[in-house]
C-alpha cells in the first residue's frame, strides 16, 4: 500500500552498522534522527555516512534530522547508582550535580534552584515517575516531601513545570553540536526545550539557512505556541517531556489542538514519544499502540517517530515496517483529506491559494497525481499541507530541497534539470512520469509551479494536463513568449 504519513526513526546501538542503517532505510524510513543528547560527534558523523550511502543504493531521499540537546535538568549520582525515595519521606535538595553521601539529599543542576522555586511548587523527576512537592528552603537547599515515590537512578530528568525556569535555549554543547551539524550538512535541526519565538530565532543564528523545528515539550512552549508557529518551520509533539509539564490525561487533547494549529499554520508536524515503545523489547505493538499511532495519522500528523525503538530496541525494523503499515492502512480506510483547513497568509496567499485550487481540482476530477515544480520544496508543502487524496510528485533541481520534503506528507521528489521554459519543463515531467511508470499516456495530472522558472517564484501556475499531449500555450517567462516548440 502506498504511505503518505512519513517516518522518522533515531539512530542508535541498535542499528550502529552500515547494514543494519540500510535496512531501516528498505523498510520505509524517511527521515533518520541523530539524537545528540548521547553519543559524541564521530559516531553522529558515522550514522549521517552510513543514511547517505544507504539512501544512494536503495535509489530513495533520506533526510538527517540533527536533534540538539538543549538545557536538559538532571539530578546527581547516587553511591548505589540509585536511590530509593519513599511516598511521605522528606528530602533536601541541593543545586549541583554532585555524589549525594546522604540518603535524603539529591543533586539537581539548575544553576537558580534557590531563586526560583517557591514553597509550594511541584519537583518532577524521572520522566515524571517521581514527585516531590517543596515544603520549605533553608540558605543552601530546598526542603521537599516526596509525593509519589520511586526508585530515582544516576542522572535521571528534573523537571519544574510550576516554576519560570531561567535557563536558555542553547547551550555550550548545544552551540558546538549545531556548528558540528554544518559540517555534516544536515537536513533539519529540531531544537529541544525551546519557550518562546526567540529561542528559535537564536538557534537559526547558529544553524544557518537549516530549517528548525520545535520541539513543544514544555508547557511555556504550548503557551507560546502562536508565536512560536511563526518563526519555526516545523513543530515536533515530544510528549515525553510535556508528559510531565501537563496533566498526562490532557496529552491526547493537547495534541490534537497542536497538530490543528501547526497544519493551519502550514508547518511540518512531528507526533514523537514511545509510540511503539513496547517494540523496544517485543516483536509486536501493543493494541493500544497501534491506536496512538493512528490517532495520530487521523488527527493530521505529517509524520510519526520512532525512538527507542530503532535506536536502542532488539527488533528496529519489525518497528518500522508495523509502523508503515499501520499508516498505511489508516490512510487506506479513511479519507486522505482527514484536516481540511482554510489555510491562507498573508505573506503567500496566491501561492496557499492556487495550492489549495489544485488539490480541489485533483479531488473533483479524480485525478490521482498532483506534479510540484519547486525551488526550495515551498510548492510541495503548500500542496501538502491541503491533505489531497492525490499523491505528489515534485521535481527539484536542488538535492537538500528534494531530502527535505521527505517530511512532507504525502510528497515524494524527484530531481529534475532546470528548463528555460515553461512548457519545456512540462514536457520533461511527463516524460519521466511515464519511463517511471508513475502515470499512464492518456492520464490528467495537475501540475503546479512558480513561474519564471528557474527560480524561487512564488506558486502561481495551474494546468491540468493530459499525459501525451502537446504542452503548447503555456507561455514561457524567461521571454514572454512560448518557446518555439510551444507554439
Amino acid at each position: 500500500m502506498e504511505r503518505y504519513t512519513k517516518i522518522v526513526a533515531t539512530m542508535g546501538p541498535s542499528v550502529a552498522s552500515a547494514e543494519a542503517v540500510r535496512s531501516l532505510i528498505d523498510a520505509g524510513i524517511d527521515v533518520a534522527r541523530l539524537n545528540f543528547s548521547h553519543g559524541d560527534h564521530e559516531v553522529h558523523r558515522q550514522f549521517a555516512d552510513w543514511v547517505r550511502e544507504g539512501a544512494e543504493k536503495s535509489g530513495r531521499n533520506v533526510a538527517i534530522l540533527q536533534d540538539i540537546q538543549g538545557p536538559k535538568l538532571r539530578v546527581g549520582t547516587f553511591p548505589e547508582g540509585a536511590l530509593v525515595l519513599t511516598t511521605g519521606q522528606t528530602v533536601r535538595c541541593y543545586q549541583g550535580r554532585s555524589l549525594s553521601t546522604e540518603p535524603d539529599v539529591i543533586f539537581l543542576d539548575y544553576p537558580y534552584l534557590l531563586e526560583d522555586v517557591e514553597v509550594g511548587e511541584e519537583l518532577v523527576l524521572a520522566d515524571g515517575l517521581i514527585r516531590l512537592v517543596a515544603t520549605g528552603k533553608a540558605s543552601d537547599h530546598i526542603v521537599a516531601r516526596v509525593v509519589v515515590g520511586g526508585l530515582l537512578g544516576n542522572g535521571k530528568g528534573v523537571a519544574f513545570p510550576g516554576t519560570n525556569l531561567r535557563m536558555p535555549a542553547i547551550t555550550e554543547k548545544d552551540e558546538v553540536d549545531l556548528a558540528y551539524g554544518k559540517v555534516l550538512e544536515v537536513d533539519w535541526v529540531a531544537a529541544s526545550f525551546v519557550k518562546s519565538a526567540d529561542d528559535i530565532r537564536r538557534v537559526r543564528e547558529l544553524a544557518g539557512d537549516v530549517p528548525i523545528i520545535a520541539k513543544i515539550e514544555l508547557a511555556s512552549a504550548y503557551a507560546n505556541l502562536d508565536e512560536i508557529l511563526g518563526e519555526a518551520a516545523g513543530i515536533m509533539v515530544a510528549r515525553g517531556d510535556l508528559g510531565v509539564q501537563l496533566p498526562l490525561e490532557r496529552i491526547p487533547l493537547v495534541q490534537a489542538d497542536i497538530l490543528r494549529r501547526a497544519n493551519e499554520a502550514g508547518v511540518v508536524t512531528i507526533t514523537a514519544t514511545e509510540m511503539l515503545e513496547s517494540m523496544t523489547h517485543s516483536t509486536r505493538p501493543t493494541r493500544a499502540e497501534v491506536t496512538d499511532v493512528a490517532n495520530a495519522v487521523l488527527t493530521g500528523t505529517d509524520a510519526v517517530m520512532l525512538s527507542a525503538e530503532t535506536a536502542a530496541g532488539i527488533h528496529p525494523r519489525e518497528a518500522v515496517e508495523f509502523m508503515a503499515r499501520i499508516c498505511a492502512t489508516v490512510e487506506s480506510e479513511t479519507s486522505q483529506n482527514t484536516v481540511v483547513h482554510a489555510y491562507r497568509t498573508q505573506q503567500s496567499a496566491v501561492a496557499s491559494a492556487v495550492a489549495q485550487a489544485a488539490v480541489d481540482c485533483a479531488a473533483n476530477l479524480s485525478i490521482d497525481t498532483i506534479v510540484a515544480f519547486t525551488e526550495s520544496g515551498s510548492t510541495a508543502r503548500l500542496l501538502s499541507k491541503y491533505r489531497p487524496a492525490a499523491r505528489i510528485v515534485a521535481f527539484t533541481p536542488i538535492d537538500v530541497t528534494r531530502r527535505r520534503m521527505t517530511l512532507y506528507r504525502g510528497v515524494t521528489a524527484y530531481p529534475f534539470e532546470r528548463r528555460d521554459y515553461t512548457d519545456h519543463m512540462i514536457a520533461a515531467a511527463e516524460k519521466f512520469l511515464e519511463k517511471e511508470g508513475l502515470c499512464q499516456r492518456g492520464d490528467t495530472v495537475v501540475m503546479v509551479a512558480g513561474i519564471p522558472p528557474n527560480r524561487q517564484a512564488s506558486t502561481n501556475l495551474l494546468k491540468v494536463h493530459v499525459i501525451g499531449e502537446r504542452s503548447g500555450g503555456v507561455q514561457s517567462q524567461r521571454t514572454g513568449r512560448t518557446s518555439p516548440e510551444g507554439r
